[in-house]
């Protein structure tokens, strides 16, 4: 067994993992898993690769939340559990399908077409769409939590779902991902369906080319960073960006729409943005409104995208490529038939007017 955390695994865990050997073999760690352990492995008779999730869960009657409310929902973009067990009184363990495609961050860095993309945040929407239907909201919809199974989404963390009472439409909000966190919840703690809507915007809005910085200095004005750097504990500069992220979530600023490639149409944007509003009453009421909003966009958005720093498209009979030049400017290039050649009559130019002359 290839046990890189070995050393710092709490006994039970490691008792439990040595058992499963003699289930599943070529065991891989996966040190992703956050607060949890993750393990991927073979079983050894059906030759099924598999994901272990150790856990400990909260205590009392929700310890086992995450296991349950995954076996309640039948859905191809909810990663199905196969088997669930406790270790210890600490410990419990689930297994699932091992997904070979990495998770929607792996896609993000691997710059989809538009098409996929689209694709990815509609079976993404019929996720949340099954969670809802069951009378649940997510609280923590982000790329690190869907996992790519070949080129279908599959929701798999299902550790921050809560389960809606028959009374009331709202729960407590998460604490996990601050940078995915509904504007309307840093004020109220509160947390409902349409805080799902505004994380599957921030999903499709990552998925289409849109910057979305993970390291949260990004966000700060020359001014807020002499006062980070002023600091001189970590705790108080890390407080002093989830503020700085609050207010630009809170005044609808946090994204930069004109960071989307462009190729993204303005009826995509105007959907980014539907979804994504600070207010709840201003965003699409709901998952089904979502799917029906992205499903159109394939007819403004013609299936760009880049390999390396080449914008690419393939259309009919014929390829694209825009090749960046020196001067910042785009050089069009077109391939039949053989080898790529200059598109005649179309100067170097800048990349929107080359997309929009060239398609």
């Amino acid at each position: 067994m290839g046990a890189t955390l070995s050393n710092e695994l709490p006994q039970e865990i490691l008792e439990s993992l040595h058992g499963l050997e003699a289930h599943y073999s070529d065991f891989e760690v996966n040190e992703r898993g956050g607060s949890s352990y993750l393990w991927f492995a073979k079983n050894r008779i059906s030759q099924a690769a598999v994901a272990i999730k150790f856990y400990a869960g909260e205590s009392g009657e929700r310890r086992h939340d995450e296991p349950k409310l995954l076996s309640q929902i039948q859905s191809p973009n909810i990663l199905p559990i196969h088997e669930a067990r406790d270790v210890s009184a600490d410990w419990a363990y689930f297994i699932t399908p091992r997904c070979n495609g990495g998770d929607v961050d792996d896609l993000i860095k691997s710059q989809p077409s538009v098409h996929q993309a689209i694709d990815i945040v509609l079976g993404i929407s019929y996720g949340v769409s099954a969670i809802h239907a069951k009378g649940m909201v997510h609280r923590d919809l982000k790329p690190g939590n869907v996992v790519m199974d070949d080129n279908v989404p599959r929701i798999a963390d299902f550790g921050t779902v809560r389960v809606l009472n028959q009374d009331s439409s709202m729960t407590t909000a998460s604490q996990h991902s601050g940078l995915f966190r509904p504007p309307e919840s840093f004020s109220t703690n509160q947390y409902t369906r349409s805080g799902d809507v505004y994380q599957v915007g921030l999903l499709a809005y990552q998925l289409l080319g849109g910057l979305l910085h993970y390291d949260g200095r990004n966000y700060l004005s020359q001014r807020e960073r002499k006062e980070y750097d002023a600091m001189q504990d970590q705790i108080d500069q890390s407080i002093f960006v989830d503020g700085v992220i609050r207010r630009k979530a809170e005044n609808g600023t946090l994204l930069d729409l004109t960071s989307l490639p462009p190729w993204i149409s303005a009826t995509a944007k105007k959907v980014l943005r539907q979804m994504t509003h600070s207010e709840p009453s201003q965003r699409l009421a709901s998952m089904a409104d979502v799917a029906a909003g992205i499903s159109k966009l394939r007819g403004t958005c013609a299936n760009w995208r880049f390999v390396g720093s080449v914008p690419t498209l393939a259309i009919a009979d014929r390829t694209l490529e825009l090749r960046p030049l020196a001067s910042g400017r785009y050089e069009a290039f077109q391939q039949k038939k053989g080898e790529f050649r200059r598109v005649p009559g179309v100067e170097p130019s800048a990349l929107a007017d080359l997309v929009k002359n060239c398609y």
